[in-house]
């Protein structure tokens, strides 16, 4: 079986005579996008650490985590909805638009009418104003036009990726000028808001056919609603695996611990992200398409697509959790030194996070669906034990431990999976495993050797 030019063109990747060609494909705009993202938010994060307090990281911390928890809750499947159907006219994205809308607005004013609640129950009264505030985003983003996702139908992957560095960078311009300006948690409110109506105007004059109407249809309704049930179940477990540990540790921790905390995810963002891309946007269609033509190739199509991609990542990963307490040293000041113990501990599930979601894809390239439910299942378990113990023996910092093994036993469990349907090479898996351990112990290594002959850092 023959492999698209665009899988052979991540494995020209780090290739510096490569980068222009790269630029002319889904996969090379995928990376350079991200590497390009993680430079921004680094000189981000080094720049607002030094204008703003802990404290405000926090509270942006909190409204993320409300955000997403109010955002799953209602997630009504659009763009799955939107991407799979065979419709795509006026009329038909018009009434799925008027849905959207009308979302929004919904999630707008509850949001900000619960804002005093939230804030009272999480023991954070500060958080109120600031939150009631930044829910006006669901309103902006509920009325920015569906063509950011009727554009996947057009293969305008490339344009997507571009449009999200470009608000990347704004934002953060936004917010450095603004924080430079305000010195307080109002600067990053204030950037997520411009953000949001910057979204949502380039939404109307970057796509053709971008225009959007009210529009009414019982029939379409009806449909959106009887696949969005689907969604939901899963979008519901999906919310209590992600954030479960940011409720739990926004009671627990003080505003400024909670922002130290925030900040390590925000640092971890970048190649968790990396992975749901790469994964969903090139991964997927070769082991879909490898199903369907050459079904007896799939085991050895599984680990080859992505083994060189897999190895760097497993690798830096490592890395980055050994030497974390080196990174946050040249990156802060001491205030944040403890944002290297989250940022460890978080770094180990997004490193497992690859070949598990390798696997979710694997099987589901291959309709077998429910076995993925058993996989978020195992995790639930595991949270639902891990936390509570992790607490009791060793505080918030054991809800943080609990959160990053969270991939351990999911690991095991797609391990048995892969293996039922003749996938699984228990000597590649280990491999990524190792590959994770030397990493941490090179990047621990010399990261110690670094801080002791930089006493300053």
């Amino acid at each position: 079986m023959t492999f698209p030019a665009e899988t052979r063109s991540v494995r020209r990747l780090f290739s510096l005579s490569s980068l222009f060609a790269l630029g002319r494909t889904r996969t090379g705009v995928l990376g350079l996008t991200t590497i390009a993202t993680l430079v921004v938010r680094t000189i981000s994060s080094i720049t607002l650490t030094r204008l703003l307090r802990p404290d405000d990281f926090g509270i942006v911390g909190i409204i993320g985590s409300v955000f997403y928890t109010a955002g799953m809750f209602t997630d009504l499947g659009f763009q799955a909805f939107l991407v799979r159907h065979e419709r795509a006219d006026r009329h038909f994205r018009d009434v799925i638009w008027t849905i959207h809308a009308k979302r929004g607005l919904a999630l707008f004013v509850l949001v900000a009418l619960a804002s005093p609640l939230i804030a009272e129950l999480l023991g954070k009264t500060a958080v109120s104003l600031p939150l009631a505030a930044a829910s006006a985003t669901f309103a902006i983003d509920g009325f920015a036009s569906l063509s950011l996702i009727t554009a996947l139908r057009k293969d305008q992957s490339r344009e997507l990726s571009l449009l999200d560095l470009g608000l990347q960078v704004f934002q953060t311009t936004a917010s450095i000028l603004l924080a430079i300006w305000l010195r307080n948690v109002w600067a990053l409110i204030g950037a997520m808001l411009l953000q949001s109506a910057m979204r949502c105007f380039l939404s109307y004059r970057l796509f053709s056919d971008s225009s959007q109407r009210l529009a009414r249809d019982p029939a379409i309704f009806r449909e959106f609603l009887d696949f969005s049930r689907l969604i939901l179940v899963s979008s519901i477990i999906t919310l209590v695996l992600a954030q479960s540990d940011k409720l739990v540790l926004a009671r627990l921790f003080s505003l400024r611990e909670f922002g130290l905390y925030a900040l390590a995810i925000s640092i971890a963002s970048a190649p968790r992200s990396f992975v749901s891309s790469y994964i969903a946007r090139v991964v997927f269609p070769i082991y879909a398409s490898t199903w369907r033509e050459a079904p007896s190739q799939l085991a050895s199509v599984y680990y080859s697509v992505r083994r060189r991609q897999t190895v760097l990542f497993s690798f830096a990963c490592g890395g980055l959790i050994g030497a974390a307490p080196l990174v946050i040293a040249v990156m802060y000041d001491p205030r944040y030194a403890t944002t290297a113990t989250y940022l460890s501990l978080i770094m180990i599930s997004v490193a497992l996070s690859l070949p598990n979601y390798s696997a979710t894809e694997l099987l589901t390239a291959t309709g077998n669906l429910k076995p993925l439910v058993h996989v978020n299942l195992a995790r639930l378990v595991w949270l639902a034990v891990s936390i509570p113990a992790g607490f009791a023996i060793v505080g918030p910092l054991g809800v943080v431990a609990a959160v990053g093994l969270i991939e351990v036993p999911a690991t095991l469990f797609n391990w048995v999976l892969l293996r039922r349907v003749g996938v699984l090479n228990l000597r590649e898996e280990l491999s990524y495993i190792g590959l994770l351990a030397a990493g941490a112990l090179i990047g621990f290594l010399g990261g110690t050797v670094v801080l002791r002959l930089i006493p300053g850092l």
